[in-house]
């Protein structure tokens, strides 16, 4: 239901008073066809544009609206009865410029139907008469809706806008801290177990940032697309396997570049070799990390946006060093 309240203020200006009721509507009747409902709208095309067609029982009460892009659909002889939504959305002749402007914000829809206190139709109020009324609290709100869906996905908690107090804003944010802190110790402890490989190949530190940053951009980018369908509840596994093997195919491309580029600072094809098997693997790795992390943590029931960057960058950072240096001493050393 609408969330505005009306107050005194706000019932001084309704639709009949003003100039936004329009009468260029198209009413049928329930027991009408296709091919006669069509003939009615070409009888009266209007000035505008047309959305829905108004079904009308024989006494003239509205009882249920047709898209007309679902009236054009269907075959000549079909009945309007068989084709309306009679669950119907309309608003009341009486109906104050904010009631109005809640309906477009809350149902989304291109236009309403007004109805008088019989429940029949007296014109209709379309959205292109009331978006400059209404677009500052639609922006608004799904200005909202984005910001908060960028604070949760880069780590921060919901409602952390909100906060005050500096200290319990840093303890919010802490737990997922150590998630970074305990990944980047892994790959710190990788790196001194071959110390001796990177002493000895100095080349092979050079590398070492470009090949973590590909395998943490892809894994982020898989991951948001998960996070994004857990969020909606829209899930989707074609599209995860999709977005999971498009991800590893761009490594695959992004391993082979980086491989080329290795070939100017290694005479042989050992250290090339090594990078594009490292980035390869750490990139395919990656994103199925990403692809399967939100649905898994909403299960646990633990917030996708929070957990799913933190553990798949730490994961793949690790997987890759160890790709990387293992792959470089074998082949090197």
């Amino acid at each position: 239901m609408p969330r505005h309240v009306q107050t005194p203020s706000d019932t001084a200006h309704t639709l009949l008073q003003g100039d936004r009721l329009s009468r260029d509507f198209t009413a049928v009747g329930v027991e009408d066809t296709v091919a006669q409902a069509l003939e009615k709208l070409r009888a009266h095309p209007g000035t505008g544009e047309v959305f829905y067609c108004y079904a009308c029982d024989p006494d003239g009460r509205l009882v249920g609206v047709v898209p007309i892009r679902k009236l054009i659909r269907a075959g000549p002889d079909e009945r309007i009865a068989s084709l309306m939504f009679t669950r119907v959305v309309k608003l009341p002749v009486d109906a104050s410029d904010a009631v109005v402007e809640d309906f477009f914000v809350t149902y989304r829809f291109l236009a309403f139907p007004v109805v008088d206190a019989d429940g029949r139709i007296v014109g209709v109020v379309e959205m292109n008469q009331f978006v400059d009324a209404f677009s500052d609290t639609l922006f608004d709100e799904v200005e909202g809706r984005v910001r908060d869906e960028v604070y949760r996905f880069v780590g921060l908690p919901e409602g952390e806008e909100r906060e005050t107090r500096p200290g319990r804003m840093a303890l919010k944010r802490f737990p997922w801290l150590l998630v970074n802190i305990a990944g980047g110790f892994l790959a710190a402890t990788t790196t001194r177990l071959f110390e001796r490989t990177v002493a000895e190949l100095v080349v092979v530190s050079a590398f070492i940032p470009m090949v973590l940053v590909l395998s943490e951009s892809l894994g982020v980018q898989t991951t948001a697309v998960s996070v994004s369908m857990v969020s909606h509840g829209e899930v989707d596994k074609k599209v995860v396997v999709r977005e999971v093997l498009a991800a590893s195919l761009a490594g695959l491309m992004a391993a082979t570049v980086v491989a080329l580029l290795g070939r100017f600072y290694s005479p042989g094809f050992g250290f090339p070799l090594a990078l594009f098997v490292a980035v390869t693997v750490s990139a395919t790795l990656a994103s199925c990390l990403g692809g399967v992390l939100p649905f898994l943590f909403k299960r646990l029931k633990v917030d996708p946006h929070l957990a799913s960057a933190p553990l798949v960058l730490a994961v793949s950072d690790n997987v890759t060093l160890l790709a990387y240096f293992g792959l470089v001493t074998r082949l090197l050393l």
